[in-house]
C-alpha cells in the first residue's frame, strides 16, 4: 500500500488485492479488526484534537454551555482564517474552490455513524 501510494502504479495496487484475496479466512478477520481499531483510535484522535483548541477558548471565556457539543465541532472559522491569512490565498479562491466542491454518497458496510454503545463508553473512559 505505502509502495502505491508513493507512485501510484497500477501494479503494486494489483500485488496489494492479491495479497489481501489470498488471506486465509483467520487472517483476514485479524486483518479487519486490526484496521478498525486503526481507524477507531484516528477518529478518537481527530475528536480529541478538534476538541481541546474549543475547549481552551471556551474556558477563557468563561463559557462552558456548549462544551458538550465541541467534540463534533469543526473549526471552519479557524481554517478559513488559515487559508487567507496564513497561507495568504485570495479569499475569492477560496470561495471559488469551496462553490465548485462535490459531495458524492459512499455507502459502506458499517456506515461510520452506527457505533456500537460499547465502543462510545470506552472512548468516554479513555
Amino acid at each position: 500500500a505505502a509502495e502505491y501510494e508513493k507512485k501510484h502504479d497500477p501494479k503494486k495496487l494489483e500485488e496489494l488485492g492479491y495479497k489481501v484475496s489470498s488471506l486465509a479466512a483467520g487472517d483476514s478477520i485479524a486483518v479487519t479488526k486490526y484496521f478498525t481499531q486503526i481507524l477507531n483510535l484516528a477518529n478518537l484522535a481527530e475528536e480529541v484534537q478538534i476538541s481541546h483548541p474549543k475547549r481552551i477558548r471556551n474556558l477563557k471565556r468563561g463559557n462552558l454551555a456548549k462544551e458538550s457539543l465541541l467534540i463534533n465541532e469543526s473549526d471552519i472559522e479557524q481554517t478559513l482564517r488559515r487559508l487567507v491569512v496564513d497561507l495568504k490565498i485570495p479569499a475569492q479562491e477560496v470561495f471559488e474552490t469551496l462553490k465548485n466542491q462535490t459531495v458524492d454518497l459512499v455507502f459502506t458496510a458499517h456506515p461510520t455513524q452506527s457505533v456500537r454503545r460499547s465502543l462510545l463508553q470506552k472512548h468516554a473512559r479513555i
